[in-house]
């Protein structure tokens, strides 16, 4: 009787784990939507934006919806001519961290595979981001704005 009561439970509870087997998953970042968000480039000619503060800079429009489309890195005068067919990187917006980690790295295979040790040398966090292109809303961008004045915001649409 014991077995069968403890059968009857284990099957009660595995029944209702499949009715109740609803998507519970929620969003981190909401749609971009055209409706609310807008196509920005961020120019850090007169401000320093590098990799050791990036998610110091940027970590503003994670409170707000975002998408990073493109990062371009302002690459040092001896390198910068074997450089022309690399103008930009992507950037993965699944994770703020994982998305500056895997740029980092990015950088680092594509120097690797233009045969640039030396610059393999030197400290990759000090690596010069010149503009950065992304979706967000204005409220994002105008505390941005706020915070980091000498930053030029060009709208691209």
């Amino acid at each position: 009787m014991k077995k069968v009561l403890i059968s009857l439970f284990f099957l009660f509870c595995l029944f209702m784990l499949i009715l109740n087997n609803e998507d519970e998953s929620q969003f981190v970042m909401g749609e971009i939507t055209q409706n609310n968000s807008y196509y920005y480039e961020l120019d850090f000619n007169n401000d320093i934006l590098t990799f050791r503060n990036f998610k110091l800079k940027l970590g503003i429009f994670t409170s707000y919806n975002y998408y990073i489309k493109k990062v371009f890195i302002k690459y040092p005068g001896n390198i910068k001519d074997r450089l022309l067919d690399k103008k930009y990187f992507s950037f993965d917006n699944s994770n703020f961290n994982f998305g500056i980690e895997r740029l980092k790295n990015e950088y680092i295979v594509m120097l690797k595979d233009n045969n640039l040790y030396d610059e393999l040398d030197k400290d990759i966090n000090d690596v010069v981001i010149e503009k950065v292109h992304l979706y967000c809303t204005r409220d994002a961008l105008t505390k941005f704005m706020y915070k980091f004045p000498n930053v030029r915001v060009n709208e691209l649409r």
